[in-house]
């Protein structure tokens, strides 16, 4: 029997070492991209091969070796087998979880106290669990499995090991791909991402699929986003993705769908495959098509502008040649003092503290209308359906949303009352609400889902997706994209910046001393722009920051 920690049975599986010898890359005879890659230097035609058990090997080299083979997923990880008894071997789940080890520290390899076993000891960092989701843990945890050993025609092999793998931070990199799920927001207006991980196999672009459509997303289950797909719909037999053409196949009850839930599957299926066409089969046999007449989703929406900027006097896109008027917007937002703003992406309305301390929102032909006149207001943030959402900084449970006309909508959260709200955005796409909080135990950064009713009325707040917070000051936190985030925080003298992927590994951005603001502009970590001692500065190469020459006293969202 295996002898784990309780911790290690929820976290970890089997194992995999740092080392990269004993695997090698060999060409595959696939014509198509198993999706995006993990690493630009890793050709895409060529998969991870272990070589099996040494004869004579003793019971650690065994061990070692099965932690080498384990970054061969091929072929359901057949060569990784091969150091397990026929029955271990039957039983053995390695898809069950995958831990990954924090870097830089190897792991170690001890006698145990039972007969004819080994522990091994190591550090996690991070987890896929059976879904493929990713979950980065705020700090190392340290992990001791206990593996079992018997002869079996004179040479050693593994009885009894935990189902699941674990990799160094290397080896995951080169055996699991990240695949980008994507669901409807309740309008349909947007596809949200849903990030997971897969070991790399030829079969990576149908495990997508098979997720897609297993509906095991948690904001999916709690009503955040939507699926197309009829329920119980299953991938058929018959699927292949050639050339820019998937033919998804699928079970029989695909066949309810109507004409404008088949379209909505199209996009879907198209997101995730990123493949511009897409054909759907029941048992071989295509489901006829014909256009709906909706819009296609946005995938990642973006704000496509200039950076938007405030000043003691001024308000507007910052160009070459100064401050660029945004309609009577500008003069609204400066004249009433403004310390904080966020523009929406049609660029014709704007919420903003003003300089009395409370949240307006104008709107181009519309005068300005005080929204939330509570005190001590965190700057406000306005989704894509024109609900301004608003806090008092001091207490985290005092958000609310309102319409545009000042009709309050109280939203139901887990949002606590002692925790100060250092910032919060809405995502582009409005199903997504990051808030970054300084609490009694730490620095806080959570994405919670937000569920809406009929005419997009905001309602409640699902159980976030906590994101491992660096410790210190927090400053300020944004959306880079529809996937990632990232944070100013502050210990001693510097300031961090921090990318946090919503399901992928945490990246750390480099230091700017005095930053105050962040946010950004596009969709990645290029657009993200901050504010440090009146200036501007913007990313240049992975860590370094430069200054852009651009002064302001703040710097607006846009949505």
């Amino acid at each position: 029997m295996v002898k784990t920690s309780k911790l290690a049975y929820l976290i970890v599986a089997s194992i995999a070492i740092a080392a990269l010898s004993g695997c090698v890359g060999v060409p595959t005879s696939s014509e198509v991209e198993t999706g995006p890659l993990i690493d630009e230097q890793l050709d895409p035609n060529f998969e991870i091969v272990a070589e099996g058990p040494v004869a004579g090997s003793t019971q650690e080299q065994i061990l070692t070796d099965f932690m080498n083979a384990v970054r061969a997923p091929t072929r359901d990880y057949s060569v990784a087998r091969e150091f397990l008894t026929q029955e271990m071997s039957d039983s053995w789940a390695p898809a069950a979880s995958a831990t990954i080890r924090q870097r830089d520290k190897l792991p170690t390899v001890s006698p145990a106290p039972e007969e004819d076993a080994l522990t091994y000891s190591f550090s996690a960092q991070a987890v896929i669990d059976e879904r493929g989701v990713y979950s980065e843990l705020r700090s190392p945890a340290s992990q001791t499995l206990t593996f079992d050993f018997e002869r079996r025609g004179g040479e050693w092999r593994i009885a009894s090991a935990p189902p699941g793998i674990v990799l160094s931070s290397n080896g995951f990199e080169v055996s699991f791909e990240q695949q980008t799920l994507y669901y409807f927001d309740p309008s349909f207006a947007y596809l949200i991402p849903d990030l997971r991980w897969f070991a790399v196999r030829q079969s990576s672009q149908s495990r997508a699929v098979q997720a897609l459509l297993s509906a095991d997303s948690p904001w999916l289950q709690q009503g955040v986003v939507l699926t197309a797909f009829p329920t119980a719909t299953t991938l058929g037999n018959a699927s292949s993705l050639i050339s820019g053409r998937a033919v998804v196949d699928l079970s029989s009850e695909a066949l309810s769908a109507d004409t404008v839930a088949r379209e909505r599957m199209r996009q879907q299926l198209a997101a995730t495959l990123h493949t511009p066409i897409v054909v759907l089969t029941v048992d071989g046999r295509e489901l006829p098509s014909s256009s709906s007449g909706q819009n296609a989703a946005v995938i990642e929406p973006s704000s496509g502008g200039p950076l938007v900027v405030g000043t003691a006097s001024e308000f507007g896109f910052k160009t070459s040649d100064g401050l660029s008027q945004i309609s009577e917007l500008s003069a609204l937002v400066a004249d009433a003092g403004a310390t904080a703003a966020v523009l929406s992406a049609d660029r014709l309305s704007v919420a903003y503290r003003a300089g009395d301390g409370g949240s307006y929102f104008a709107s181009v032909g519309v005068a300005p209308r005080i929204i939330d006149d509570r005190s001590g207001l965190a700057g406000p943030s306005l989704d894509p359906f024109r609900f301004i959402w608003s806090a008092q900084r001091g207490n985290a449970a005092s958000l609310s949303t309102f319409e545009v006309d000042g009709t309050e909508h109280p939203i139901q959260s887990s949002l606590p009352s002692d925790s100060e709200i250092v910032s919060l955005d809405v995502s582009r796409d409005g199903a997504r609400l990051l808030v970054y909080l300084s609490s009694p135990s730490g620095p806080q950064l959570l994405v919670y889902g937000i569920v809406r009713q009929q005419g997009n009325v905001p309602v409640q707040l699902v159980e976030p997706t906590v994101l491992p917070a660096r410790s210190g000051t927090p400053i300020d936190a944004a959306w880079v994209g529809s996937s990632t985030v990232a944070t100013l925080s502050a210990n001693d003298d510097s300031v961090a910046v921090t990318a946090f992927s919503l399901g992928g590994p945490t990246e750390s951005l480099g230091d700017v001393d005095g930053a105050r603001q962040l946010v950004s502009s596009g969709t990645n970590t290029d657009g993200l722009r901050l504010l440090a001692d009146g200036e501007v500065w913007r990313p240049q190469g992975s860590k370094e920051w430069v200054r852009t020459g651009l002064d302001a006293s703040y710097m607006a969202v846009q949505q």
